[in-house]
C-alpha cells in the first residue's frame, strides 16, 4: 500500500538530489569520481536538511499566528473558500482592496462581472514572489470568495509558509474591509465630504 509522502521528506529530497547532483558534476572536473560522488551526497544532505529546518521554522511561526500551515510542499498552491453573508458587489470590491493591500502587489486581471481577480507580487526577501487569484460568486444572498496563492517561480521547493500566510492574511483584510464603513456610510453620517 502506497503511503502519502510527508511535506518534509519532499523538501529534503527536493532540495538534496538535485544540489548533490549538482555538486558532484561540478566535483569532477577536480576530483575523483569516488570524492566528486561523496561530496555531492554530503552537500546535497547538507542543503536538503537546511530547508527542512527553514520549512520546520516556517510551521511554528505560522501556528503561533494561528494560521494553518497546511502542506508546505513544494510548488503546492495554497487554496482556501469563506461564504460570506453580503452581496456580491460589496465583497468584490472588499475582496479587491484586500488583495491591494499585500506590498508589492499587481494585479494583473480585474473583472468585476466575472468575479476575477488575478494579481501578483514582486521578490522580497522571503521568495521569488506569488502569483494569487481569487474568484467571488453568488447569486444571493450569500458570497463565496476562494483563494488560491503559489509561488511564482514553478521550481519552488519551500515558501517558508508564504502562501499560507497570503490566504489567511487575505481573509483577515477581507473581513476588515467588510467591516469598515464605504465612503458612502460616511457621507451619509457626516463624514468625509460633509460640509461643516
Amino acid at each position: 500500500m502506497l503511503r502519502r509522502v510527508s511535506a518534509t521528506t519532499r523538501a529534503f529530497w527536493g532540495t538534496a538530489v538535485p544540489f548533490g547532483i549538482f555538486v558532484a558534476l561540478f566535483a569532477l572536473e577536480r576530483f575523483e569520481a569516488l570524492s566528486a560522488v561523496g561530496l555531492g551526497l554530503l552537500a546535497g544532505a547538507l542543503l536538503g536538511g537546511i530547508f527542512v529546518w527553514i520549512q520546520k521554522r516556517s510551521e511554528r511561526r505560522l501556528e503561533a499566528r494561528g494560521i494553518d500551515p497546511g502542506d508546505l510542499a513544494s510548488g503546492r498552491s495554497q487554496e482556501r473558500s469563506e461564504e460570506i453573508d453580503r452581496d456580491l458587489a460589496s465583497v468584490y470590491e472588499a475582496a479587491r482592496r484586500a488583495l491591494l493591500s499585500f506590498p508589492n502587489m499587481r494585479l494583473l486581471k480585474e473583472n468585476a462581472i466575472t468575479g476575477e481577480l488575478d494579481g501578483r507580487t514582486g521578490p522580497t526577501l522571503k521568495g521569488w514572489g506569488e502569483s494569487i487569484s481569487v474568484r467571488v460568486t453568488g447569486d444571493g444572498p450569500w458570497t463565496t470568495v476562494h483563494i488560491s496563492s503559489r509561488p511564482r517561480l514553478s521550481t519552488t521547493v519551500v515558501d517558508s509558509g508564504k502562501a499560507a500566510e497570503t490566504v489567511a492574511l487575505f481573509f483577515e483584510r477581507l473581513r476588515a474591509q467588510l467591516a469598515a464603513p464605504s465612503s458612502d456610510d460616511r457621507v451619509r453620517q457626516g463624514g468625509v465630504g460633509h460640509p461643516l
